[in-house]
């Protein structure tokens, strides 16, 4: 099983059942103040409330109904063989960073007996951690190795692997971030481009119909060790 099917059948449900049976618990113990605070302003002070028990079928309802988001993505027979792993990859990442929000602000709740004086200060940083990982990420100039499959890889994580037996083409290319709406990780006109800034690139044609466009800085380079590696 791959590890975003592990992710999706296994691990997600796992962890959100547990955290929705600790958050009924607590409450049914009566360790959850009610109202329960949902929103805190930049001051870190909270600022919206909700009723316990709406709050709680609320988020029991949400996460269902995301789970259940993810596993028809997983099924469905959607035809961007490029775009369908990254967004289960970015849609499983979300999940989870909306769970341990969730989570961490209902439990600093616990045994409190209002919450109208919450105040989550530096706990907030820990919800941007993943996030400046992922800017940090994307930010990168996209490497490539080539053994039986095109490996794409952002400061040494592998985020992507295509069978070179699927490449019809490789050439240089110069890629414009506003052909493909901005910078970052882009799809447009059948094509998934890793764009951290203008310039350079290597364009990559894929026989069922879909390209790869990658900045890097000498793409001519890896034209030639591509046609090196591949010419036996």
């Amino acid at each position: 099983m791959s590890s975003s099917r592990l992710a999706i059948y296994l691990v997600a449900p796992v962890v959100t059942i547990g955290f929705i049976a600790v958050s009924f618990s607590l409450a049914l113990a009566g360790l959850l103040p009610d109202p329960v605070a949902i929103h805190w302003g930049v001051s870190g002070q909270a600022d919206q409330f909700l009723d316990l028990n709406s709050y709680l079928w609320l988020v029991t309802i949400s996460f269902v109904f995301y789970w259940s988001g993810l596993v028809a993505l997983e099924v469905s027979g959607v035809k961007a063989k490029l775009l369908k792993p990254l967004m289960k990859s970015l849609l499983i990442g979300l999940f989870f960073l909306i769970l341990l929000v969730v989570t961490i602000t209902t439990l600093l709740q616990a045994g409190m007996e209002t919450d109208e004086s919450l105040f989550i200060g530096q706990w907030f940083l820990l919800v941007l951690i993943p996030v400046a990982i992922m800017v940090w990420l994307f930010s990168a100039k996209p490497s490539l190795r080539i053994r039986e499959n095109l490996e794409i890889r952002l400061r040494g994580v592998m985020v992507l692997k295509v069978p070179v037996g699927a490449i019809e083409s490789v050439g240089p290319m110069h890629l414009k971030a506003r052909d493909y709406g901005g910078w970052g990780l882009r799809y447009a006109s059948n094509t998934l481009a890793f764009i951290p800034s203008s310039g350079s690139a290597v364009f990559i044609k894929l026989d069922w119909g879909e390209a790869l466009a990658l900045r890097m800085d000498k793409p001519e380079d890896f034209v030639a060790s591509y046609q090196l590696e591949t010419a036996g």
